[in-house]
C-alpha cells in the first residue's frame, strides 16, 4: 500500500487522545516516509507541537465549528485540497463522516468502540481498541505503551515552579488531582478525603504534595487546601498542559480519578494510584507497569454513567484514605 499522506483524526478529551498515541506510533512505524497530519481538540495542540508525533497539526474547535458552518466547510475544503492517501477516523460522528467524504482519501479506517464483550471474549483497553482500527494495515497491538515526549522548555518551567515552592531535596513529590469536572460527577472522590489524604502524605510519608489541574480547578483546590493542617502547593491553573506533563514526570506518583491528568501521568512514565468507580479500569485504567487501581466491590460498577443512578456515589465513597495512603507508601518503597 503506497501511503504518502495520512490524516489522523482524533479531537476529543485529553485522555482519549493520549490513548491513541500507540496507534499513531504504529502508523509512523508502518509508513516512516509518510507525512502525518493530526487533527486535535483546541488546547491540546501544545502537547505535541515541536515533537515528532505529527508533521502538521490542525486544531478542531468543536464549539466554534458548531456556530460557524462556514468555518467547518472551509476545513472540509482544506482537507480535500491535501489529497490524503489515508484518513484514520478515531472520533467517528456525522461531522467526521462529512469530512471523510469531502477529503476523498483513497483509503479510510474508522474506529468502532467495543460496547460489549462477546461470550468468550475480553474487555479491550481503549488503547487496544484504537489499535484494532489499524488491523487492515497489518498492525497488531503489540506495544500498548503510551509515550509522550517532554518539551525542554516545559521542563524548565516545571523545574522553576518546583524551585519556587521549595519542592527540592530528598522529599518525594506526590501529585494530587481532585477534580474530574462538572460533566462527570460520578467519578469524583470527596474533597474532604483529598484534604485528609494530603495531610497524611505530608505528615506520615514526608512528602511534598502538589495539586494539579486547570484554571477551572483553582477554587476547588483552594478549598481543599484551606482545610489542611499541613502545607501543600498548588499548580492548578499555573502551568500549561506540556508544563503539567513535565511536572508530573518529576513526581513519584499521582493520585487521581479517571480523568485527563491520570492519563497524562502514565504517558510520561509516572506511577498512578487510580481511583475508579463508575468507569471500568479494564477499559480506561492506567497503562503500563507500576500503577495501582483502587475500586470498590459493588455489583453496580462499572455503570459508565456520568452521574450515580442511585444518587449515592457509594463506589467512590468505598475507597478509603487508608487504602490510598497504603498504596502510595508501597509505590514509594518499590522505587
Amino acid at each position: 500500500m503506497n501511503i504518502q499522506k495520512i490524516l489522523f483524526f482524533k479531537p476529543g478529551a485529553i485522555g482519549d487522545f493520549l490513548h491513541t498515541l500507540p496507534a499513531l506510533a504504529q502508523l509512523r512505524k508502518q509508513f516512516p516516509a509518510a507525512l502525518v497530519t493530526v487533527v486535535i481538540s483546541s488546547g491540546q495542540e501544545a502537547l505535541i507541537e515541536g515533537t515528532a508525533i505529527a508533521d502538521e497539526i490542525i486544531v478542531f474547535d468543536k464549539s466554534a465549528l458548531k456556530k460557524q458552518f462556514r468555518a467547518f466547510f472551509d476545513l472540509a475544503l482544506r482537507l480535500r485540497q491535501e489529497h490524503y492517501d489515508l484518513f484514520v477516523d478515531l472520533q467517528p460522528s456525522l461531522r467526521s463522516r462529512f469530512l471523510r467524504m469531502m477529503a476523498g482519501a483513497r483509503h479510510s479506517l474508522v474506529y468502532r468502540k467495543q460496547k460489549w464483550v462477546r461470550k468468550g471474549g475480553r474487555r479491550l483497553h481503549a488503547v487496544e481498541n484504537f489499535l484494532e482500527t489499524l488491523a487492515p494495515l497489518g498492525v497488531t497491538p503489540e506495544d500498548t505503551e503510551i509515550r509522550l515526549p517532554l518539551r525542554p522548555e516545559a521542563q524548565d518551567v516545571a523545574e522553576a515552579f518546583l524551585s519556587r515552592v521549595g519542592a527540592s531535596g530528598s522529599r518525594p513529590i506526590i501529585a494530587l488531582n481532585c477534580s474530574v469536572g462538572a460533566a462527570r460527577p460520578a467519578r469524583n472522590w470527596s474533597p474532604v478525603r483529598f484534604t485528609e489524604l494530603a495531610n497524611r502524605l505530608i505528615k506520615e510519608l514526608g512528602a511534598t504534595v502538589v495539586f494539579v489541574g486547570g484554571r477551572e480547578d483553582r477554587s476547588l483546590v483552594q478549598s481543599v487546601m484551606a482545610k489542611m493542617k499541613e502545607t501543600a502547593q498548588s499548580a492548578a491553573g499555573e502551568l500549561s498542559l506540556p508544563e503539567t506533563a513535565a511536572l508530573l514526570a518529576r513526581c513519584r506518583c499521582l493520585v487521581s480519578s479517571d480523568t485527563g491528568p491520570l492519563h497524562l501521568s502514565t504517558a510520561v512514565g509516572t506511577p498512578v494510584v487510580g481511583l475508579f468507580g463508575s468507569t471500568d479500569p479494564r477499559r480506561t485504567g492506567p497503562v503500563g507497569r507500576g500503577h495501582s487501581v483502587l475500586t470498590a466491590s459493588l455489583s453496580c460498577i462499572p455503570c459508565e454513567e456520568k452521574a450515580c443512578p442511585a444518587g449515592t456515589r457509594a463506589c467512590m465513597d468505598a475507597i478509603t484514605v487508608d487504602s490510598v495512603v497504603a498504596t502510595v507508601r508501597d509505590i514509594l518503597l518499590c522505587e
